[in-house]
């Protein structure tokens, strides 16, 4: 049988991609309504609504979720989903207490199932349980070769509830990508109620480099080659991104913009150990200036003697 695919946030609500805010809330707070286990529920589903709630009611988090979406992913922690990028939200119920309101004995039939998550508890209620720090984002800039053969290093970080400096050395593995996500557990922000720490989520921005540019683990360059190997052919060196070289033969008549592909030279594959993307090499004629007399003279008499036409019944004679 085909494997079922996982259930995205919007499917644990039961709403539409194109839910507005209100019917995302409405259908919350029936769920939740359900799920709660102070009131009989199932406390994982219960859990899973809610984080789809938390995600989904941001706009910002869910132009995001949104995004991965596109791209195949089914991103949220428990749910399944691919694309090799990380997507983790935390829930504080917290927030929820515009939906289900505060107090208790009041108009609000939720009050008594949440109040004990929500504001403490009172007589025969749970006391407020622990509670899992939020994940804290930093950034970290990587030169291309860094990110192509792997590096370490050291990350400095504000834990917000307390104001401290952290520090945490982290390595790089070969063929990091841009954008790419690394997550260390439990240097996050901290628990409340003896709740355990967050993550630290570090994503990588690769720089630029004047040479080589990264296609996922394929790796790209331009080989700039005079009009005279490009004629007759030649047998050049190339050099690789981790500075060894691999010879690369030209054919005669190679002409501007043709692609060479090098299997296993490319930077290791992050999603597949072991594997290796390639290297392409795209030849770029480069046609000589500033030409002495004496060369000049000589492409005046090569192109005396070429009889071949180029486009159209257009010759190199024709002027």
């Amino acid at each position: 049988m085909p494997k079922m695919p996982g259930k995205n946030f919007y499917d644990v609500l039961g709403v539409k991609r194109d839910a507005t805010h209100d019917e995302i809330k409405k259908a919350f707070r029936k769920l939740a309504a359900r799920y709660h286990p102070d009131a009989g529920g199932d406390e994982v589903k219960f859990k899973e609504v809610s984080e789809a709630y938390t995600t989904l009611s941001d706009e910002q988090k869910r132009k995001e979720y949104d995004q991965m979406l596109m791209f195949g992913g089914i991103p949220g922690s428990g749910f399944g989903g691919g694309g090799g990028r990380t997507y983790t939200t935390n829930v504080d119920f917290s927030q929820f207490s515009d939906i289900f309101g505060g107090g208790v004995g009041g108009d609000n039939p939720f009050g008594d199932v949440f109040s004990s998550i929500f504001n403490g508890g009172g007589a025969g209620q749970q006391p407020n349980r622990p509670m899992r720090g939020n994940d804290l984002n930093t950034t970290i800039e990587l030169s291309f070769f860094d990110a192509f053969n792997g590096a370490t290093r050291k990350v400095t970080y504000r834990v917000p509830s307390t104001g401290e400096q952290q520090s945490i050395t982290v390595k790089i593995p070969a063929g990091a990508v841009d954008g790419g996500k690394l997550r260390h557990r439990g240097y996050g922000e901290y628990g409340t109620n003896g709740g355990e720490r967050g993550d630290l989520v570090i994503t990588t921005k690769v720089l630029d480099d004047k040479v080589y540019k990264r296609d996922g683990a394929d790796v790209r360059m331009e080989l700039p080659v005079s009009v005279y190997d490009a004629a007759l052919g030649a047998s050049i060196e190339v050099p690789k991104p981790d500075g060894a070289r691999v010879r690369l033969k030209i054919p005669a008549g190679t002409q501007t913009g043709k692609t060479f592909r090098f299997r296993n030279e490319g930077a290791p594959d992050v999603r597949s150990r072991g594997r290796r993307g390639a290297l392409y090499v795209s030849v770029q004629v480069v046609v000589p200036t500033n030409l002495t007399k004496d060369e000049r003279a000589a492409f005046e008499r090569l192109r005396e003697a070429d009889k071949r036409t180029y486009g159209e019944g257009v010759s190199t004679n024709a002027r």
